[in-house]
């Protein structure tokens, strides 16, 4: 069963960019993955992992590295 990301990002603040980067970096090292990306706003950049909230730029103060996202992905994948 695949593995459900979303990327929520600040269209006004012109984080596309980074927020396809990341998903680029996902999907390049993971597989059974669906990545999502979503235009939001006020700053946000937030990466929900089945839709649970893993990652908060406004929380955490910066943006995610893709090697924890991949980290948080692989653990919340169901191992056999």
């Amino acid at each position: 069963m695949p593995i459900d990301i979303k990327i929520v990002y600040c269209k006004p603040c012109g984080f596309l960019p980074r927020a396809l980067g990341l998903a680029e970096e996902l999907l390049k090292y993971l597989s059974d993955i669906n990545v999502t990306l979503t235009p939001g706003s006020n700053g946000i950049f937030d990466v929900y992992v089945n839709g649970e909230l893993r990652f908060s730029r406004y929380q955490s103060r910066r943006f995610p590295e893709p090697n924890e996202i991949i980290e948080m992905v692989q653990r919340a994948s169901p191992q056999p």
